[in-house]
């Protein structure tokens, strides 16, 4: 192969330049490559966020239901405690008077057995 030293030189200088020219377009489309990661990173990162804030807030709005739930149980249980309270009074009062009652229908009728008994046997039925 017979080149002249000039024909050499443009084909070194060519290929030197396309190598260049090449580099720039690999540079150009690196740093747009870059420049498109960064910015879906960016928006990756910020959806993150917004989910991170939207979890935060439905995790404090039930803890807030929660509460109010809790509450709610409380002041349920405190009423049917007092109702329970009241009507176990309301019971008691009514058995005592039930026994009261019953006492006082056995006491009458002793006096009647032993004012009969008294008279059957001759006694005093005043004793009674």
């Amino acid at each position: 192969m017979n080149f002249s030293k000039n024909k050499l030189a443009t084909l070194i200088a060519l290929g030197l330049l396309s190598l260049t020219a090449c580099t720039e377009a690999q540079k150009d489309t690196t740093a747009e490559a870059k420049k498109e990661a960064a910015a879906s990173m960016e928006a990756a990162k910020e959806k993150a966020a917004d989910m991170a804030e939207d979890t935060k807030d439905a995790m404090a709005e039930a803890a807030n239901e929660a509460g109010d739930m809790m509450d709610d149980a409380k002041d349920t249980m405190g009423e049917a405690y007092e109702d329970a309270k009241d009507e176990a009074s309301d019971m008691m009062e009514e058995g005592k008077e039930k026994a009261a009652e019953l006492q006082d229908d056995a006491a009458a009728k002793l006096k009647e057995a032993c004012i009969a008994t008294k008279k059957k046997m001759g006694g005093d039925p005043a004793d009674c």
